[in-house]
């Protein structure tokens, strides 16, 4: 409803801005609009997701895990996370019943505007072709004059108050009962306004957007711009009749008798456009007196433009993500390295997973409070999986109440799922930490009767170097120059090409390296510095995308990054699949 809300307040908007322009242009306008409104849901389904942070916090939990890093791999602190009440008692109640108001409403609309159009069919059935010369003849003119290729089917009924026109591929316009007695002046401003309406289709638009009324029966907005729409269309055809040579008084005139003629109409609806609305009569005449209005036929690049713009602006809000769903909260942040050699990185906790160890902070006995004397009914509960998403077991999960620094640790169990129960209602915030990997953290806060839901997936650890280079001769140029130097042979085997659990990680191994050389100027000054170049090592183990800080020295950069680029690697392997991993190299000259 929220979207299909901001198209049409942008249509009415804009139509209300194109006031002193054509009304066939107002019509384009209104009419895309709805026909984007009609084909929302679809838009919705194929247009990304993004999102417009204007709600309260405990609205917006993300429904897909988020990473957080920093630029330098740093942790980028605790994000909140709040979890989301269900509601309870009558408010339950309500919003269970709210679909069955809808399907309720928009069955009934769509009942109502069916016996409309089996009126229409019932009521053609019934009539009969007009035969009068001056009908048939005047038809064939103004089918003519408006670029038709063929007249459409006239019918005359019985009733005293039927003057409609309908159809897509074979129209038909149905005049009422006495119509063979019209003056021709009456026969050709009323075929004027009837065929217009058939060459700018606007029965099928009429149409669409009854439906779309069937759908969005309870927002009022739909309402106005199908009102609106169908007045522009009276509007548009008007101009039409005026634009040839019909004075605008005249014409007025007849449009008051023949309203007079049809006022039953008003008692009944019927899904088609009607030439006498006495709803709309008054504001129609007094636009048709109005000599300074432009009646001026649109081009088809501006009918074009009217389509292109209402597009430009659904596609964006079909992808608004204004109200999330209540969904599991992931967010990771950056706050560890990798260590570049494998035999380096600790072995994880095989702990049991249900096992919580309670440690209070030493630094404020007075204060702590332990957290499994805690008899609330709170808890938290989730899963950890790394970037493949695979479940990842024995991942330490350390979760530390702010307010005393009390913790509670646990261990994911064999299908990446940990669970902290008996907490008090509040803020805590947890860390989740494995070798190889960035640290996850996050605050969540969690409510009585609630069990706070985290999604964690970690992210690939950074691996970091430090360099040391001091003055010293030029080495000579040799053939070899334009690689590095072979320092190791690339393993053979890889301890976690089939491993059965996620989060096995096979760091790289330097593979060739080499050594900066320290720039002549700078040694013969004695200037002396430090840069950090960022990079990433790709999956085939070769050195790319490298990046120094801003405050770097240009020539120790350039230095810096001539020896770099020389490394190479063995692949990174996550669960035995070569990755990209990002690295950092300081280096001191």
């Amino acid at each position: 409803m929220i979207k299909v809300t901001l198209v049409l307040i942008i249509a009415l908007a804009a139509a209300e801005l194109l006031r002193r322009r054509p009304a066939a242009l107002r019509h384009r306008v209104l009419a895309a609009a709805i026909a984007c409104c009609a084909v929302m849901p679809a838009a919705e389904a194929l247009v990304p997701d993004w999102e417009l942070p204007i709600l309260p916090a405990r609205a917006a939990l993300p429904s897909q895990p988020v990473v957080l890093q920093d630029d330098d791999g740093a942790g980028a602190g605790p994000q909140q996370a709040t979890a989301l009440e269900r509601p309870r008692g009558s408010a339950a109640w309500f919003l269970a019943l709210l679909p069955l108001v809808w399907g309720a409403g928009a069955g009934v609309s769509l009942v109502l505007l069916a016996v409309g159009l089996a009126r229409l069919g019932w009521i053609a059935s019934r009539a009969r072709p007009i035969d009068d010369v001056r009908w048939t003849g005047a038809a064939a003119r103004v089918a003519g004059r408006l670029g038709l290729t063929a007249a459409p089917v006239i019918l005359q009924s019985d009733q005293p108050a039927m003057l409609f026109t309908w159809g897509l591929r074979r129209p038909k316009v149905l005049l009422p009962r006495g119509a063979e007695g019209w003056s021709d002046e009456r026969i050709g401003m009323v075929l004027g306004h009837e065929l217009a309406h058939i060459r700018r289709g606007d029965w099928a638009a009429q149409l669409l957007a009854d439906y779309v009324r069937c759908a969005h029966w309870f927002n009022p907005l739909v309402w106005i711009a199908c009102r609106r729409l169908r007045l522009e269309s009276e509007h548009a055809c008007d101009d039409e009749v005026l634009r040839h040579g019909v004075p605008a008084p005249d014409y007025a005139s007849e449009l008051l008798t023949l309203a007079s003629l049809l006022k039953a109409a008003r008692r009944s609806f019927y899904p088609a456009p009607a030439m006498a609305r006495p709803s709309e009569l008054e504001r129609r005449v007094r636009v048709m007196l109005n000599a300074r209005l432009d009646r001026a036929p649109i081009r088809r690049s501006s009918a074009l433009l009217a389509w292109l713009g209402m597009l430009a602006v659904t596609v964006p809000i079909a992808g608004l993500s204004i109200t999330p769903e209540p969904a599991p909260v992931a967010v990771s942040t950056a706050a560890s390295t990798m260590a570049s050699q494998p035999d380096d990185a600790p072995a994880a906790s095989a702990s049991r997973p249900d096992a919580i160890v309670l440690r209070p902070s030493a630094g404020r006995p007075a204060a702590s409070r332990d957290l499994a004397a805690k008899q609330q009914s709170a808890a938290l509960a989730g899963t950890v999986a790394d970037p493949r998403g695979r479940p990842v077991p024995n991942v330490p999960v350390k979760v530390t109440d702010p307010a005393t620094s009390a913790t509670a640790e646990t261990t994911t169990d064999q299908h990446g799922q940990f669970a902290v129960p008996n907490l008090a209602p509040g803020r805590y915030d947890v860390r989740i930490s494995k070798p190889g990997f960035k640290t996850l953290a996050l605050s969540l806060v969690v409510r009585a009767g609630e069990t706070g839901r985290v999604q964690g997936v970690l992210q690939l650890g950074r691996v970091a170097e430090s360099i040391t280079v001091t003055p010293g001769p030029r080495p000579p140029v040799t053939p070899g120059a334009a690689r590095g130097r072979d320092v190791a042979a690339a393993p053979v085997d890889d301890p976690c090409a089939h491993s059965t659990e996620g989060g096995c990680v096979t760091p790289p191994l330097k593979l060739a390296d080499a050594r900066p050389t320290y720039p002549v100027h700078h040694a013969q000054s004695g200037v002396a510095g430090e840069v950090v170049i960022d990079a990433v090592i790709g999956p085939d183990g070769s050195v790319a995308q490298l990046q120094p800080k801003p405050d770097s020295d240009p020539d120790f950069a350039a230095a810096a990054m001539h020896a770099i680029k020389l490394w190479k690697f063995s692949p990174t392997r996550l669960n035995g699949e070569p990755v990209e991993v990002e690295m950092t190299v300081r280096v001191k000259f």
